[in-house]
């Protein structure tokens, strides 16, 4: 019956069009015997077994020594080696991370002279992977349990080198790139936003086992991004019944008294609270194990809406987390993952599309929206072991998100928007109507041989990004007494896709004991289909060479020097096809020389229909090339020091933007019809030093120090310059004259960056955790008046040569508390949360528009009264208490 499940299973997914995986859900485990002569011990058996794997794995050790074990869950795990000859011996506390390689060293057999007892060794945690160049870090729950972050796993990478906060209103940046460039895995699967890249499905960190962040230079098997990429894997089962309650709560009263920037709309009262169950455990021992977790997360606050007070924003998310994970066979494994953040949320203030900030409001209807976002994801994943030297890993996944964003009012979705541009007061109703719902397909399939000295790996994989989405964005707008324009931006319910297929093959070929190359290619493709069904732009040329050495000096596996050379794209967002490849999309402009609420006639109305727009010639993806070199060197048992210099390159970008034609189109800036704009550029370029502990017993850390620089004209797919969170249309390469002056230091450009987290365990059950973040200000510039309308502006000086924002430092503890000794079958553990402790509250950003463009006006003659202020300052110091249950 096994077997034909195993068969079965195999059949559906190589019937399937096309069927590589994204990214990793285990981890390795290898190594190389030797004797006390030095020499090689070959037809060794090799034996694993963890609280993480259902029954045991063994491999055989190579006529060279070498052993491998592949596909393991990450977790703790025992080694055993025997042999006929050899005294038996094993290794415990043996670590295996997330999309990592352990390597064992030192591992030597004793001439089994007569019968002994086995030898157990308490094996000392590799914290270096000597297979790859990938530049990054993991984090086990083990870890970021007893450090300050926020319930979401999403902040945990800003704890790292090369990933910043922003402040601009985007995620965590990576190297030079914005938050709008970051993937997002959970348990194998692409939970990014694939309409605008916005964010990841949101999960707390109690359902996560490990997290891993790629920084660049990994292998050509991993699909990339143009910043970084997370990668989690949520809690297994296993065969013994165990789970966690919790619960947190955080309130104003609880925090210091913010800062408001300009037109920022200040907060009042303040609630967040969030109560979780998790439960995992055996359904059949060693053979099928389950775990499931839910957690509503509620919040109450408070927002001022401009002149009129305070109103309550409401928000509702109800995460949830279920795992099956199946032996089938002693050859097939199967995991099968649900999981979802639906959320609503009573909003204030928040709008879709960007109408700027008000001074004040004559009616609240503008700023009260009722919204939903959100969505539901789920995988299958099968392993199949052909042997201890070829294995087959084929996955299935569906991701859906939904935006929808609609009046709350009655006179907000039956009165039109308006806004008065002279006085920034807005009034009418609400000016969305946003019913959008993402699906994205993913299937794939990929092999890894062990032939000799090389660990070959193939794969293919096939990909639908499919949106469907209808779009009503509409306001008046009321530039003086004889000019009203009626703008709207309508689409009816339309249907897009980007299909994207995808190959790769990569191979790692131990040349000698201490020197590996990894060389690989991947390629992946991209057809936009339009709102017609039909493919309305093709682009193929997207190959992606890859190489890494690594050389082993001294001891073996105690340092490595490593270099590498890679190509990284990332597909286009389906909100781009959403504007240029849909029929029903119109945008419509009607000038009235007085106000149409009151006398609607005589409009001059310009309109344009975008339609489909012609395939781009040659049209390039968007893609960086990079360079890294770096070393490593473990001591003293668990400590670890690093040394990486990295230099991005961004070679080819998408935008849209008025084409020499005056029509907007999109492509790639500096040809075809956009040939009047300058080529976009972006480079990042930076050392990178680290100092770790990690695996002991009471006191571990990571200390990093960042100098980096990042200059161009593009800031990327989030536009940094004015907030703009659309990507490939944000407005940076509209019309050419925005680009004058435009190359410089770029927004997220931080020259220095020293960060510290770690965690030191007392001797009376209190462990405090800590992180500390002291980084230099980002550039400003000055920006002026267009002469193409109010919608724009230029640069005033070159980029980024304003100055710059105050140097920042953030200081954060968690004080987590064990009410028990270990041992009880209940663990209760007390958490207190301090965060920005002692918080100087410093601007972080400023307004830089020293004059807006006005109709019918010169330039630089209506001068922005909050030009050089502060529009937002870092949080003030707030506490959050926690009380987690395990059991």
């Amino acid at each position: 019956m096994r077997a034909l499940v195993a068969a079965v299973f195999l059949l559906v997914l190589a019937l399937r069009p096309g069927i590589g995986f994204s990214q990793e859900t285990t981890g390795n485990l290898d190594g190389y015997l030797t004797d006390e002569a030095g020499d090689s011990v070959p037809f060794a058996t090799v034996s694993v077994s963890s609280p993480s794997l259902q029954g045991a794995r063994q491999t055989m050790s190579t006529s060279t020594g070498y052993f491998g074990l592949f596909k393991l869950p990450p977790g703790e795990y025992s080694v055993t080696f025997s042999h006929v000859s050899y005294q038996e011996v094993t290794y415990t506390g043996i670590v295996v991370g997330l999309g990592r390689t352990t390597t064992l060293r030192d591992v030597q057999l004793k001439y089994k002279v007569y019968e002994v007892p086995e030898v157990i060794v308490a094996e000392t945690k590799s914290l270096i992977d000597v297979t790859t160049t990938t530049i990054g870090a993991n984090l086990t729950r083990q870890d970021f349990e007893v450090l300050p972050i926020e319930r979401n796993y999403q902040n945990i990478p800003a704890l790292l080198p090369q990933s910043n906060e922003s402040f601009l209103g985007d995620e965590v940046n990576f190297a030079g790139a914005t938050g709008l460039e970051n993937k997002y895995f959970i348990d194998g699967i692409d939970v990014t936003d694939p309409y605008r890249g916005i964010t990841g499905t949101n999960l707390p960190y109690n359902f996560v086992k490990e997290v891993e962040v790629k920084a660049g230079a990994y292998e050509a098997e991993y699909r990339s991004s143009l910043g970084g990429v997370v990668n989690v894997i949520t809690q297994p089962g296993g065969n013994e019944f165990h789970g966690q309650l919790y619960g947190f709560y955080a309130n104003n009263r609880f925090s210091g008294d913010p800062r408001f920037g300009a037109y920022e709309p200040a907060t009042g009262d303040f609630s967040q609270y969030d109560l979780g169950l998790s439960l995992g455990g055996p359904i059949a021992k060693d053979n099928l194990w389950f775990f499931a977790a839910y957690n509503p997360n509620v919040e109450h606050e408070d927002v001022e809406i401009p002149g009129l007070g305070f109103y309550e924003d409401k928000n509702i998310r109800h995460i949830f987390s279920g795992k099956l994970t199946w032996k089938a066979t002693e050859k097939l494994n199967l995991d099968l993952t649900l999981f979802g953040d639906p959320g609503t949320r009573e909003a204030v203030g928040v709008t879709f599309g960007n109408w700027g900030i008000p001074v004040a409001l004559e009616n609240p209807d503008p700023y009260l929206a009722d919204v939903e976002t959100g969505g539901v994801s789920g995988s299958l994943i099968g392993r199949y072991f052909v042997s201890d030297r070829l294995l087959f890993e084929a996955s299935l996944s569906v991701i859906t998100r939904k935006d929808y964003y609609q009046p709350r009012t009655e006179r907000g979705a039956n009165e039109l928007f308006f806004v008065d541009d002279e006085t920034k007061v807005w009034s009418g109703g609400y000016p969305d109507r946003i019913d959008d719902l993402s699906v994205q397909t993913t299937a794939g399939i990929e092999g890894t041989l062990i032939a000799g000295k090389h660990t070959l790996k193939s794969g293919i994989e096939y990909r639908d990004n499919m949106l469907n989405t209808s779009e009503v964005l509409r306001g008046l707008y009321r530039f003086n007494d004889a000019l009203f324009v009626d703008a709207s931006f309508v689409w009816d319910e339309t249907t897009v896709h980007n299909h994207i297929p995808s190959v790769f093959v990569q191979d790692s070929w131990q040349i000698i004991d201490r020197l590996r190359i990894n060389a690989g290619i991947r390629w992946d493709g991209q057809y936009l289909v339009g709102s017609n069904g039909e493919v309305a732009q093709k682009i193929l040329d997207q190959y992606q060479p890859r190489i890494g050495l690594v050389f082993q000096p001294g001891r073996v596996g105690s340092q490595k020097l490593y270099a590498s050379y890679g190509r990284f794209y990332q597909e286009i967002s389906t909100l781009l096809s959403a504007m240029h490849h849909n029929e029903n999309f119109v945008q419509s402009f009607i000038n009235y020389g007085q106000d149409p609420r009151i006398d609607p006639s005589n409009g001059d109305t310009v309109s344009f229909h975008v339609g489909i727009q012609p395939e781009v010639e040659d049209l390039e993806g968007q893609h960086y090339d990079e360079f890294t070199l770096g070393y490593e060197l473990q001591f003293g048992g668990n400590m670890k020091i690093g040394a990486t210099g990295i230099h991005r390159n961004l070679r080819q970008g998408i935008e849209n933007g008025y084409g020499v034609d005056g029509a907007l189109v999109y492509g790639n800036p500096g040809s075809g019809a956009l040939s009047d704009f300058p080529n976009m550029t972006r480079e990042y370029s930076a050392l990178v030093l680290t100092l770790e502990r990690m695996g002991d017993t009471k006191l571990n850390f990571l200390a990093s120090y960042v100098l980096s620089k990042t200059i161009g004209n593009y800031t990327g797919l989030f536009n940094s310059d004015f907030g703009y969170a659309f990507p490939n249309t944000n407005g940076a390469f509209d019309w050419p004259e925005n680009l004058v002056n435009g190359s410089g230091l770029l927004p997220n450009d931080r020259t220095h960056v020293f960060k510290f987290y770690g965690s030191y365990r007392l001797g009376f059950r209190l462990t405090v955790g800590t992180s500390f973040i002291w980084q230099s200000g980002t550039p400003l510039s000055t920006f002026e008046g267009a002469s193409t309308g109010p919608l724009w502006q230029n640069f005033a000086e070159e980029r980024g040569s304003s100055g710059r924002t105050p140097t920042i430092w953030d200081l954060n503890f968690r004080f987590a508390y064990d009410i028990f000794p270990p041992g009880r079958s209940w663990q209760p553990r007390l958490l207190l949360d301090v965060f920005h402790l002692g918080s100087q509250r410093e601007a972080v950003n400023y307004d830089q528009i020293k004059y807006f463009g006005e109709m019918g006006m010169p330039p630089n003659t209506n001068p922005n009264p909050t030009y050089g202020m502060a529009t937002k300052y870092q949080p003030p110091t707030t506490l959050r208490l926690g009380l987690e249950v395990g059991f």
